[in-house]
């Protein structure tokens, strides 16, 4: 059986960030949240900007931000003892990819605390989450749309990336306010529109692509080639357009897909135009372009 599987909330529109962590206090009646980030974010003051608002409405706080770019088995044995000590019941992720799939993560090993990263990335149907803790994930970039995918994608203790995939990571609310994306510069707005949709267009790609993640992933790939540029000039409008693209490619990745690789060349490849040639055509046809041709010129024409 086919299943659509999303955040239980998506909010999606500049400013709506406040809106949705008023939730934690008016209707979850949260008293202590985990805020789960990387160094830089909590140096430019987002993280303690969402802290201050948390604290407003009642809610103790507590912060983790010792990740590295892709954050690793030891890095979240780090963050155990205090997750452990401080018993949230929410933990919000706010960042890029890394930020949220640490922040996935945890609140796996603390609903499961025996768990062993390495084997519920084998075997993810072992995987529960929910019972201690709600997951809030607040993105602060688009190159992953991880605030509306089920992947936590992590290094693991030989450095090797390791990919967990389990429904359970979707969080209780994802927050896609291109309010935070302002202090992306030319060069991360570029790499981060590339990342969506170079990911997008190999998951229309994929056999496992049905008829509503292809909408998704549509509407992603339209989006990038109509707004990357404008948006690397400082175009707001352009810019709210892309984050919101890779929240509806997350969506559709993990409902098609059964493992993501961010570290993979942009799109296409030369082995990628000689064997995808009848998906991508679909894709070109649907996107209103003469041709498959046309397609990867319009993607070429980006970088």
């Amino acid at each position: 059986m086919n299943m659509l599987n999303l955040p239980k909330k998506v909010y999606f529109k500049n400013g709506c960030a406040n809106v949705a962590l008023r939730e934690l206090s008016e209707v979850y009646h949260m008293k202590r949240a985990l805020l789960v980030s990387n160094p830089r974010l909590y140096r430019n003051g987002i993280v303690s900007s969402i802290g201050r608002q948390l604290r407003k409405q009642g809610i103790r706080t507590a912060e983790f931000f010792s990740i590295g770019a892709v954050p690793s088995f030891a890095d979240l044995r780090s963050g155990l003892p205090k997750l452990l000590e401080f018993e949230p019941d929410v933990i919000v992720g706010i960042g890029g990819g890394a930020a949220m799939s640490a922040a996935k993560a945890l609140w796996l090993l603390y609903e499961n605390p025996e768990l062993d990263l390495a084997a519920a990335a084998e075997s993810p149907a072992r995987i529960r989450t929910g019972m201690k803790a709600k997951q809030v994930l607040v993105a602060t970039s688009f190159g992953s749309g991880a605030q509306s995918s089920p992947f936590c994608v992590l290094k693991n203790d030989s450095g090797d990336i390791c990919v967990i995939n389990s429904f359970e990571l979707l969080p209780e609310i994802s927050v896609t306010d291109a309010r935070f994306t302002e202090s992306l510069s030319p060069a991360q707005i570029k790499a981060c529109g590339l990342a969506t949709l170079s990911q997008s267009i190999r998951a229309f790609a994929s056999p496992d692509c049905c008829e509503y993640t292809q909408g998704l992933l549509g509407q992603a790939v339209r989006a990038v080639l109509s707004n990357l540029k404008a948006a690397e000039g400082g175009c707001p409008v352009a810019l709210e357009k892309l984050h919101n693209a890779a929240a509806l490619a997350g969506a559709a990745y993990g409902n098609g897909m059964e493992s993501i690789d961010f570290a993979a060349p942009f799109y296409p490849l030369t082995t990628e135009k000689a064997t995808q040639r009848d998906r991508i055509e679909t894709l070109a046809h649907d996107l209103n372009l003469s041709g498959i041709q046309t397609l990867w010129e319009a993607c070429e024409a980006l970088f």
